[in-house]
């Protein structure tokens, strides 16, 4: 068995570096998110596209710090709060939408992608993701 904790770092390595910012990694994922469903086109219609690109390469950082120390940060907490009913009322749907979509992505840039890739990020997001639900 792998170690997924080894396989996320070596992908995130290959796709961020030492977390630089990916834009054509990052256009990917919006162009597949944006077409996942018309609810999430919907959502992004006012959005400033290239504030949104740097959001999520922020945002990521962010859920992988997560995985790591499993202490939420003020920026993480303030994310949750952001993406909350409270703030964009972002649908508890849009997040295995915007997971999917990220592997998705991640398959076309990273050339070392296979299931035990899709698997590694997934495990790594899961705490990030788990964190922003519970706080709708």
């Amino acid at each position: 068995m792998p170690n997924y904790d080894e396989v996320f770092a070596e992908s995130f390595a290959r796709i961020l570096g030492d977390g630089a910012y990916n834009p054509e990694f990052i256009r990917t994922f919006y162009d597949i998110f944006l077409q996942a469903s018309p609810a999430v086109a919907q959502k992004f219609e006012q959005t400033d596209m290239s504030a949104q690109r740097t959001m999520l390469h922020d945002s990521l950082l962010l859920m992988i710090d997560f995985n790591k120390t499993r202490a939420p940060t003020p920026p993480l907490v303030r994310l949750a709060e952001i993406h909350s009913r409270r703030g964009h009322d972002v649908s508890l749907e849009f997040y295995d939408l915007w997971l999917d979509s990220l592997v998705t992505a991640l398959s076309r840039h990273d050339p070392g992608f296979n299931s035990e890739v899709d698997l590694a990020w997934r495990i790594a997001l899961a705490p990030g993701i788990c964190f922003m639900r519970f706080a709708y």
